[in-house]
């Protein structure tokens, strides 16, 4: 009996504590805290200085109104995070519903690297090590730009940093009943997280395995059967989805109030499970996969995304740590489980890369990895520091080395990416949809499409109560048939057709036919296999949306113009393209360019159907020439360059079109006439060689010899 009781006490921490550097007292339980204390502070006070003052692109601005109108959110549904943003949106701070929001991403955030500090001076003894990698991962490109605005990411990186606290208790020398206690939040944990992101599973479930074995002789059956009860309890948040399923609210995703449909929606069906997205041919999503491309985003750019300190600190974590015999179970844990969710992750993954916005979307799964590294980093700092007190113990006796660590990493992490992270003043989608709503007729249908802006129209319809009047529609959304039946269950007064829409379904026609009352709108653009609203109907670009109106109503030009300066009012989409390369405020920007292009192309027509007048020409040009003016300028037609943005590729029907204006005021004007060849050239240059205009336009050029001089 003595043997086995004594053998059940070593089976509950095999590893023995790291040894104290020399001169250092072991920590009291409030210097044990205090650490974590100062770099929650500190980060959170930084997050909410740079927070958002409202949505931005991504899910932020759908999963804001599904959670605060009690809906269900894209799949898997994220429960948590909809119950908990509910919870901020109650508290009297700030002066909006979305930045209450944003508010829990800081919070979560703060959280994930106050326990990150814990954990690795739990692991190091040094509370310096702790602040230094909670530094370093609170000021991670990444880390920071997620914890500003409304994602699941931050809530995500706080319990994969609570599983690491876990179980490194675990395997620290304690009591049994406390291993057990420590054991058993480890499965609360894992359970709590898998409401809120999948991707937790592939940290979770190592650890809780590891944790099992360690505690194996303590447990026994009954504390196995015990640990497995409370990470089954900690998924009873997903009975919210079944919950608010039977709402009434108009953001509300998937049918989950059946057994089957709640399942596929937590399994993510629609999306393909255990994967990004379906692949279809021509579409974001890849079928071969991309492994290499992914992963180095994971570890390559982490050289970047941690200002260069963070990985070389990371690889001499792991050499010291595997070098020391009482630590060596630890490193091997740890780099099994970064090793293991970046190779399955990249194994899984399927989505192109070959967009900047592509790039945005998958770089957020790297900020689980990034923690690990933080980690190992810290471990690794902590190596650094001892042989610097053994060469200088100087250094160990002074009281301000913990903290002057700490803000050195911080200090270095703000002048890096401070200006990158800072959302304070992004108003690029409150901007643009309040812009374009304003424009809409009364009680107008408006059909809008991606990611990029649908969730910011959702949360201003539905939260903010903009435009009440109006019924939005998602393009996406339209081909499930829930949809369809949450919309004429919320709107019994408005005709939609019966089915999808798509190829096989209805079409845009027969929704315009059936509500002959309500005028309709597109953000963005049409389908382009869509063409049946050109029977009886025309297209007419106005500031930021595009009508179908009935051909009869059809405005004159100058009826047109003024409506169209009237949409505009004074927008400026100025901050949209001088946002970060790859984000969504750049998307809004391309948007925006191409509804001015559009207004570029009904000015011409008007000139075509009217003679060729130069005036609507003349309209035309103007409209162009800013456009390129804001893509960099052109030194050939003498058009400057628009100060502090970043230069981007014309597309050809720009050119086609300026050339086309320039020619037709050319006739009134021959001093446009050198600029029609130039503008034809660029044409030709760009378009793909099936474009049925090019070879006429290579004949012009060839005829009349561009001159490369500045405007006439």
């Amino acid at each position: 009996m003595g043997k086995r009781k004594r053998g059940r006490a070593r089976s509950a921490a095999p590893t023995s504590p790291a040894p104290l550097p020399q001169g250092q007292a072991a920590p009291t339980v409030q210097g044990r805290w205090l650490a974590p204390l100062v770099a929650f502070a500190g980060l959170f006070a930084l997050y909410v200085v740079t927070l958002a003052p409202s949505v931005v692109g991504g899910d932020c601005g759908e999963l804001t109104a599904a959670s605060l109108t009690g809906g269900v959110p894209h799949p898997p549904g994220y429960p948590l995070f909809a119950m908990l943003a509910r919870g901020f949106a109650w508290l009297p701070l700030g002066h909006s519903p979305a930045w209450r929001v944003n508010l829990l991403s800081a919070f979560a955030t703060a959280g994930a690297a106050a326990v990150l500090c814990a954990t690795v001076q739990l692991w190091t003894r040094e509370a310096a090590a702790g602040l230094v990698a909670a530094a370093l991962f609170g000021t991670n490109e990444l880390v920071w730009r997620h914890a500003t605005a409304a994602e699941v990411f931050g809530l995500n990186a706080l319990f994969v940093a609570l599983a690491f606290f876990l179980w490194l208790s675990v395997e620290r020398p304690i009591e049994a009943a406390t291993a057990r206690r420590r054991v058993f939040a480890l499965f609360l944990v894992c359970g709590l997280a898998m409401c809120n992101h999948h991707t937790f599973v592939f940290v979770g479930a190592p650890l809780a395995l590891r944790s099992l074995w360690v505690c194996r002789r303590s447990l026994g059956a009954r504390g196995f059967a015990l640990a497995l009860a409370v990470g089954l309890a900690g998924l009873s948040p997903y009975a919210y989805l079944w919950v608010a399923s039977h709402s009434q609210a108009a953001v509300s995703w998937g049918a989950p109030m059946t057994f089957d449909g709640w399942l596929a929606h937590i399994l993510r069906r629609n999306y393909g499970t255990f994967s990004l997205g379906r692949a279809t041919k021509g579409g974001a999503f890849v079928r071969g996969g991309t492994f290499v491309p992914t992963l180095w985003l994971m570890l390559g750019h982490a050289f970047p995304r941690f200002f260069w300190i963070g990985p070389p600190l990371s690889v001499l974590g792991f050499f010291a740590a595997i070098k020391a015999r009482h630590e060596r179970k630890l490193a091997c844990v740890l780099l099994a489980v970064l090793g293991g969710y970046v190779l399955v992750f990249c194994a899984l993954s399927n989505l192109s890369l070959d967009k900047g916005l592509y790039i945005t979307v998958l770089s957020r799964f790297c900020i689980q990895s990034d923690l690990v590294l933080a980690m190992a980093a810290g471990v690794g700092f902590a190596r650094l520091a001892r042989i610097l007190r053994t060469r200088w113990p100087a250094i160990g006796r002074r009281a301000r080395f913990a903290p002057g660590c700490g803000l050195v990493v911080l200090a270095i992490g703000i002048l890096a990416h401070g200006r990158e992270c800072n959302q304070r003043g992004n108003h690029v989608f409150a901007d643009f949809v309040t812009t374009a709503f304003a424009s809409l007729p009364e009680n107008a249908i408006v059909i809008t499409m991606g990611d990029h802006l649908t969730g910011s129209v959702f949360y201003f319809r539905e939260v903010e109560k903009l435009r009440p009047d109006i019924i939005h529609l998602d393009r996406e959304l339209l081909g499930f048939p829930w949809y369809g039946e949450r919309k004429r269950r919320l709107h019994p007064d408005f005709y939609l057709p019966e089915g999808r829409y798509g190829r096989n379904g209805w079409h845009v026609k027969k929704l315009l036919d059936g509500n002959p009352r309500r005028p309709l709108a597109v953000i963005d653009r049409l389908e382009t296999w869509d063409e049946s609203w050109k029977d009886g109907y025309k297209l007419a670009t106005f500031g930021l949306v595009h009508r179908l109106l009935p051909a009869s109503q059809y405005p004159s030009y100058e009826e047109w113009l003024s409506r169209d300066r009237a949409a505009r009012k004074d927008y400026d989409v100025g901050p949209a393209l001088a946002a970060r390369v790859g984000s969504w405020e750049t998307m809004v920007g391309e948007l925006v360019l191409t509804a001015q292009a559009g207004r570029a192309h009904v000015a011409l027509l008007y000139s075509k159907d009217n003679g060729y007048k130069p005036g609507p020409a003349r309209t035309a040009i103007d409209l162009l020439e800013d456009i390129i003016a804001k893509a960099g300028g052109d030194e050939d037609l003498g058009i400057r360059p628009v100060p502090g943005l970043r230069p981007f590729m014309v597309s050809a029907n720009i050119w086609k079109d300026l050339g086309i204006s320039y020619e037709v005021l050319s006739r009134s004007e021959p001093s446009f006439l050198p600029r029609v060849a130039i503008a034809y050239e660029k044409f030709v240059e760009r378009a793909p060689p099936d474009d049925k205009d090019v070879p006429t336009a290579r004949e012009y050029v060839k005829a009349h010899r561009p001159a490369r001089s500045g405007r006439p």
